[in-house]
């Protein structure tokens, strides 16, 4: 930073702290929150929210990147100069747009400011100097990692007087430094120190790792993450040390924590580092466009054997399908993921099937799938499974048994043609059979545009979701009334693991 104005309010009381899980406040040590948090928060939520058609948005100033080190561990920022699309999409959300509460044409900073206390006046002490842009980011310290924010500025000097008033106002004690068009905030003069000379040595912006994997996303949207390749072994060191102990009491004052415990600091720190030994750094991005939100995301965990036939093979199913869970899953993905949990144990004494033996029953590739929902014919649900490279004859073996076991002989049919079985209450199973064109429908090539290239594939189209929510749920029907299709994809390019989320708004 090129200026430095060091600030704190020792007089003032801890008015924003960290958030605590469960139990009694007062009975626990607090930490103040730096003096920022509470805007960074804020700006986040209204990022999605705001209307920016009415104030002057500009993309100078660059990233909040600029104020952090290039050895920062976790960083999110926003910014609201890419949120433009956003207010527009959100009010056709009724809902929403009654909570959001924001007339047209106001600035969004100002309704974050509005009740801070009554002696700051937004217009005077805010408004001069503050930006449209914030991060938080977590930067590697002797002990811990040490939190800071940064706000962007507009007008220095006018930081420099209106920060003070921001931390009398809030009552909090923090450590402040203004230059180069940001405000960066920590929670003691040390940690700011620290801050400020890992920064000397690089940014976070010229960082490689943090060009690379915000690149890999499309660069920053609205809202934009990033994990450095470091962080998990920072986790792992935070566990060994104790870090976790606390949310462990958490849980046991829980009445649902004893399901699963915390195993010891030492246990939890190896997993950590081995389920993670091959990360290489993560980022994701929201995006808002005209009647869509987008998250994508990239990240690295070693090299992964490319798959895309559940995107296929969901893209087969009936075009009047309501909703798919479709993916062709890595060898040894259930038996790896509930070892050690107990409910390996649990699936076994309910479907007398080990998670070896259920990934075997299941194929190379499955999709579950929902088809048109007809409330006037309840006892005719298309509901089904769609397998690709399953033993046909194993299928049909282990659905007889559970259907005579719940009593429910001949509702339940097994149909297979080829390398395709289908398993299906009634004649749906038989429809899933055929290729039902459903990846030919703008509908779902719009919500899952990376479908062919998909080891894992989800899709819910809202508009088959009207009668039954207008029935069951009718507090939310005008919201879901207004929602297109929601879609994911997850596929492997290389090494690098990728992730497309997409949700329309009619």
């Amino acid at each position: 930073m090129s200026e430095i104005t060091p600030g704190q309010n020792p007089s003032g009381p801890e008015a924003t702290e960290i958030l605590e899980l469960g139990g009694d406040s007062a009975t626990k040590s607090r930490k103040p929150l730096i003096i920022g948090a509470a805007a960074v928060v804020g700006v986040a939520a209204l990022a999605t929210a705001g209307t920016l058609t009415a104030v002057a948005l500009s993309n100078a100033g660059g990233s909040p990147a600029e104020a952090f080190p290039a050895s920062t561990l976790a960083y999110a920022e926003i910014d609201l100069t890419e949120a433009k699309d956003a207010l527009p999409t959100l009010r056709k959300l009724p809902s929403i747009e009654k909570e959001l509460g924001l007339e047209e044409g106001e600035d969004p900073r100002e309704a974050l400011f509005a009740d801070a206390c009554d002696d700051l006046d937004f217009a005077k002490d805010i408004e001069p100097w503050i930006g449209y842009k914030a991060a938080v980011g977590a930067v590697p310290a002797d002990a811990e990692p040490v939190l800071a924010f940064a706000l962007q500025v507009t007008d220095e000097s006018d930081a420099e007087a209106g920060l003070p008033k921001l931390a009398e106002c809030g009552g909090s004690e923090s450590a402040w430094s203004v230059g180069d068009g940001w405000a960066l905030i920590a929670e003691t003069e040390d940690d700011l120190a620290v801050i400020e000379k890992a920064v000397a040595a690089g940014t976070l912006a010229e960082d490689a790792g943090f060009e690379k994997w915000t690149g890999d996303v499309g660069g920053t949207g609205f809202i934009t993450a990033y994990a450095a390749k470091e962080l998990p072994d920072a986790i792992a060191e935070a566990a060994e040390n104790g870090a976790f102990d606390k949310a462990e009491g958490d849980f046991a004052e829980n009445p649902m924590g004893g399901i699963a415990p915390l195993p010891d600091p030492a246990a939890l720190a190896e997993t950590i580092r081995s389920a993670t030994k091959d990360f290489g750094g993560a980022a994701f991005t929201v995006r808002a466009e005209e009647n869509a939100f987008e998250l994508e995301a990239a990240s690295s965990m070693g090299e992964q054997a490319e798959s895309m036939e559940a995107g296929t093979l969901a893209g087969t199913l009936p075009k009047d399908t309501t909703a798919v869970i479709a993916a062709n899953p890595a060898e040894g993905w259930l038996t790896t993921g509930l070892a050690g949990s107990g409910a390996g144990d649990q699936l076994d004494q309910m479907l007398g099937m080990a998670p070896g033996d259920l990934e075997k029953l299941l194929g190379d590739s499955f999709a579950i799938a929902a088809g048109e929902i007809d409330l006037s014919a309840p006892d005719s649900l298309d509901i089904g499974i769609k397998l690709d490279g399953a033993d046909s004859a194993d299928v049909e073996k282990f659905v007889e048994g559970l259907t005579a076991g719940f009593g429910a002989e001949g509702i339940v049919s097994v149909d297979s043609e080829g390398e395709v079985t289908s398993v299906g209450i009634g004649d749906y199973g038989k429809e899933l059979l055929a290729d039902g064109g459903l990846a030919e429908t703008d509908k779902f090539k719009n919500a899952v545009p990376n479908a062919e290239d998909a080891s894992g594939v989800v899709y819910v189209d809202f508009d088959g979701l009207d009668e039954l929510v207008t029935a069951e749920a009718p507090e939310v029907a005008d919201d879901i009334e207004a929602l297109g299709q929601l879609g994911f994809s997850a596929y492997q390019d290389g090494d690098t693991s990728r992730a497309l989320a997409r949700i329309t708004v009619d």
